[in-house]
């Protein structure tokens, strides 16, 4: 089955993540889909899955437009995906989770299980696989699970399949194990779309690739035309020191540290410094780790071993109040969950980690939250209508200042910021940049998570990068370059 994609955009507020999209996929191609963080890819796969509609575009499958209003549609289209996290019930036999929502039915409304139990061991068996129908999901591996989701994508018809980074919990004999099962679809006239970071998988298993960066095309062609660092340097590719305001600034002495950190099937081993008006940077591609490790630093989380000093004193942080007390901050990526209460006022978010600082006898002293709010509603140009304005009706950029505004107000010494700039306008993003500028130059040490390379090589001085729970490399940023930052982010 041939599919072909021409011109999809689709927008977000305050993104474009995808821009008049092309992409063609051959009847029994590998086609490679790749891209950082934040591409475009995920958007896409949702496009031709169903979940999302574009804007702007058309898809065609053999030739003939189609309109994949909702999964049901696309299915029946013959597209199925196999997502990186498996659904799976785990009580339940292969047969049944290949078979869920698709039974087989007798004539008199009855599941015919002995027909869906032979259609399941056909399936498996066309797989090269020892799985059987009756074996319980719970026992099987995970490369057995991503059997499971293909042998379902089969028996639903699908003659495009989408793998959204199927290797990412699989071992290299695993690994080896799928390529020979891609092989198969190959040979009985399935199209795949392959969408995986690790680019020498993609080297190795595509037939075509198309590389997508920040919601558009930029190369697409056949694998043997193309090499590692192409691929790499055409993820990348963009011009850094002129998009960023970073500020110079003296850096001062190491004033906060992190020794041996663990916690069981998350990281471990984990070491790190940071220094006086230093932004430090954490970058991995999704599943990585790094978000697991700040939560664990800001007591969210309970590591299992390790140790943490700051200023040379040996800290013990148990939760969130722990670590605000020591002066150190977290702003979550999740700032609709994690970090603003959306039906609350402007003010009373910029107040709410000074509820008890602005308190008399538990009484909040309005003055003073009205004189806090104010200063740094100034200090971030948070733009409200007025103070009891509603901080969901804000907009993206301006409750991200609102957030920082909350934690700022509290006057930490470190700030730790979880992707900063994801899902605000650029203008916003600049304001973000040059704050986090302003707050270094006022001595503050700032540690960034990004998905965006380009962010972490305009704005931080060095960077860690991390790989499947550990720490790979701490690197010099002005020393090093966006390649080799993504080469060890791909466990290079």
């Amino acid at each position: 089955m041939k599919l072909e994609i021409a011109n999809i955009s689709k927008s977000f507020p305050g993104i474009k993540a995808l821009n008049n999209v092309n992409l063609n996929l051959k009847q029994n191609s590998v086609h490679g889909l790749i891209g950082e963080n934040g591409a475009g890819k995920s958007t896409l796969v949702k496009i031709l899955c169903g979940v999302y509609q574009p804007e702007e575009g058309k898809i065609k499958i053999n030739q003939k437009e189609v309109n994949l209003y909702n999964p049901k549609e696309s299915l029946r289209f013959g597209i199925s995906a196999i997502h990186q996290e498996s659904v799976m019930f785990d009580e339940l036999t292969v047969m049944e989770n290949i078979f869920i929502g698709n039974h087989i039915i007798k004539k008199i409304n009855f599941i015919d299980w002995n027909q869906m139990a032979q259609k399941s061991d056909e399936v498996l068996a066309t797989l090269e696989t020892n799985i059987k129908s009756s074996d319980i999901v719970k026992n099987l591996s995970v490369a057995q699970r991503h059997i499971v989701q293909i042998s379902r994508s089969l028996v639903q018809d699908a003659d495009i399949v989408i793998m959204d980074e199927p290797t990412a919990a699989l071992s290299q004999t695993e690994i080896k194990e799928l390529y020979k099962i891609i092989t198969n679809l190959q040979k009985q006239n399935k199209s795949i779309i392959f969408i995986s970071h690790k680019l020498d998988e993609i080297l190795e298993i595509c037939d075509e690739f198309t590389v997508l960066r920040d919601g558009e095309v930029v190369s697409t062609d056949l694998i043997s035309k193309t090499s590692k660092s192409e691929l790499i340097s055409n993820m990348v590719g963009r011009q850094i020191n002129q998009i960023f305001p970073k500020k110079k600034v003296e850096i001062g002495n190491e004033i906060f540290v992190a020794e041996n950190l663990f916690k069981k099937t998350q990281f471990k081993d984990i070491s790190f410094n940071l220094k006086h008006k230093e932004i430090l940077g954490f970058y991995g591609l999704i599943g990585s780790g790094r978000t697991e490790i700040m939560k664990t630093i800001f007591g969210i989380n309970k590591f299992d071993s390790g140790k943490l000093f700051f200023n040379d004193q040996h800290i013990h942080i148990k939760k969130p109040l722990d670590a605000i007390s020591q002066g150190i901050v977290y702003l979550s990526e999740e700032r609709q969950n994690l970090g603003l209460t959306g039906t609350m006022s402007v003010k009373d978010n910029l107040n709410l980690a000074m509820l008890e600082k602005n308190s008399n006898y538990m009484i909040v002293d309005e003055l003073k939250n009205l004189t806090t709010a104010q200063k740094y509603k100034d200090k971030l140009n948070i733009k409200v209508s007025y103070w009891n304005q509603l901080a969901q009706n804000l907009s993206g950029g301006n409750q991200q200042k609102t957030v920082i505004g909350k934690w700022l107000a509290t006057e930490p010494k470190i700030i730790i910021l979880d992707e900063p700039t994801k899902g605000i306008d650029v203008g916003s993003k600049s304001a973000v940049h040059e704050f986090m500028g302003e707050l270094v130059n006022e001595g503050m040490s700032i540690i960034m998570i990004s998905a965006e390379l380009p962010e972490i090589m305009g704005m931080c001085d060095r960077v860690a990068v991390v790989y499947k729970g550990l720490i790979k490399r701490i690197l010099d940023v002005s020393k090093t370059s966006s390649e080799e930052i993504l080469s060890y982010a791909s466990g290079e």
